[in-house]
């Protein structure tokens, strides 16, 4: 199925918790896999920003009849409801985003180690101007990228890029390369960055 949404949940996690609550997400998303016809999940802990130490869930839908389902998987999903019920987390928000058609060429299988998450207030940045990047992405070692526009939430109708690495090198790199990138420098003098954080993958 082709992801044409994706949804994020941001929670705050008490730190002796983390490491629990992260063992419970496997479960989750296998539920979600087999009962909301979930495409793709990662889950992690943020790492970077004013939500650094909180975890994320970030899920592909095909449709939002799909994600409809998502929240019915939550109330009967043994692994979801452990995790609420210990008291120790509390989702601070989920969004959904709407999937435009930007994709490096060859997206890799392998499991990630890290991801980036950036929001830009950008009305020019279109999916084409994206799409000219891509290049810049793959060559660095980017594994997947996901890319829209937020249509929920308080940045709703911001444009938000996730993309998946196998390495903080990768990160790097791909950022010395987009900073040498005229497209990209342009893009930049036009955008506003609202947010950018990386995420640590446990799975």
């Amino acid at each position: 199925m082709t992801a044409n949404y994706f949804v994020i949940t941001v929670a705050a996690c008490e730190p002796s918790y983390a490491q629990e609550a992260l063992e419970h997400l496997g479960p989750l998303v296998r539920d979600l896999k087999e009962r909301a016809n979930c495409v793709g999940a990662r889950y992690g802990t943020i790492a970077t920003g004013s939500e650094a130490g909180s975890l994320g869930l970030f899920q592909s839908y095909a449709g939002l009849s799909d994600i409809e389902k998502v929240f019915e998987v939550y109330t009967t999903s043994s692994a979801y409801q452990q995790i609420i019920k210990s008291g120790k987390l509390g989702v601070t928000r989920r969004n959904i985003v709407k999937l435009e058609n930007v994709q490096i060429s060859n997206p890799a299988n392998d499991t990630p180690k890290y991801g980036v998450v950036t929001v830009l207030d950008s009305p020019k940045l279109t999916s084409e101007r994206m799409q000219g990047l891509m290049s810049t992405f793959e060559q660095n070692g980017a594994m997947l990228v996901r890319y829209g526009t937020l249509i929920t939430g308080s940045n709703a109708g911001k444009r938000l890029a996730g993309v998946t690495y196998p390495s903080m090198d990768a990160i790097e790199k791909t950022y010395d390369g987009l900073r040498a990138n005229s497209d990209y420098k342009t893009l930049m003098n036009e955008a506003k960055l609202v947010r950018r954080e990386i995420v640590r993958f446990a799975g």
